[in-house]
């Protein structure tokens, strides 16, 4: 039984009219390890116009090793915390009362990543460290009169390094590319409707090669993958529209919402997993198709 702890503080104030100042602290204590983190972080933002403001933001975080890493063997106790240091720049401007404009952008550096460098066994270092950054635009229209909508667009990279001679690679849920569209109207107090379609790269999966006979026995043909390259190439492009009908009805206190929901509508395979088959060789693709759903819930 062991004890990690962990304590915040933060304090804001604005020197001149349109700048505010945030500074903040975090500290941690983990008793597998006996280390203490202190991790400050803090922003600025300033107010150009009424309506239009940019921000700059910059912090250290830690993060504390899964509880299954630490007890998979006892030298993994001594893992220190995976560290990120982290530098945000971002720019909003209203362009109406209900229409919100944003664009963000950030860089990430990341050291004592825990990494497995040998398969054979489950003890871990802080032997990885890692790079990211990208750039976030969004374009928000709020709920007014009976009409909202939403557009996001996301460009990304993320690697990693082991540091165990293979060099860098895409990190596990890197994707370079996000992009989604949502919208919702309302058509009196009884009806709304909402729908989205959303677009994303493919997530990075391990290169491999085939090798057959593994056996040297024709009766007890057999197929096995061999690794060339950890998350060398990326699973089929996932795309998904998306639509949802609301129903409430209003009884006293007491509101009765349905619902009808339609993932994934025009029925596209969106691959999360391929599955190697011994027997054949091939891959097995995983995922999911067109998914409805209903129900109902009570409100009072």
């Amino acid at each position: 039984r062991k004890t990690i702890f962990a304590a915040f503080s933060k304090y804001m104030f604005s020197p001149f009219q349109k700048f505010t100042i945030d500074l903040g602290v975090r500290y941690s204590y983990n008793q597998f390890n006996r280390q203490h983190y202190w991790a400050p972080r803090g922003s600025i933002r300033y107010r150009l116009t009424p309506k239009t403001r940019i921000s700059l933001a910059a912090g250290m975080y830690y993060q504390t090793p899964a509880f299954d890493i630490l007890i998979a063997n006892p030298a993994n106790a001594q893992l220190r915390h995976e560290r990120a240091s982290h530098y945000i720049l971002s720019f909003t401007r209203y362009m109406q009362e209900d229409l919100k404009f944003t664009a963000e952008t950030y860089d990430k550096q990341f050291n004592d990543l825990i990494v497995r460098n040998d398969r054979t066994n489950l003890i871990r270092t802080n032997a990885g460290d890692g790079h990211a950054g990208g750039l976030d635009l969004s374009l928000i229209k709020r709920f007014v009169g009976k009409f909202y909508g939403q557009t996001n667009y996301s460009y990304a990279y993320s690697l990693r390094n082991n540091r165990d001679g293979h060099g860098s690679y895409n990190a596990d849920f890197n994707q370079p590319h996000i992009f989604s569209i949502s919208s919702g109207y309302e058509f009196n107090k009884t009806w709304r409707i909402a729908a989205k379609w959303r677009y994303a790269t493919g997530r990075p999966t391990d290169s491999f090669v085939v090798h057959s006979d593994i056996f040297n026995d024709p009766s007890y043909d057999r197929y096995s993958k061999e690794i060339i390259r950890n998350n060398g190439r990326r699973l089929p492009d996932f795309h998904t529209f998306n639509i949802r009908i609301d129903s409430r009805r209003q009884i006293g206190r007491i509101a009765l919402v349905g619902f009808f929901d339609i993932v994934n509508m025009y029925n596209h395979l969106n691959v999360n997993e391929d599955r190697f088959q011994e027997i054949n060789g091939q891959e097995d693709a995983r995922g999911f198709r067109i998914l409805p759903t209903g129900g109902m819930r009570i409100e009072f």
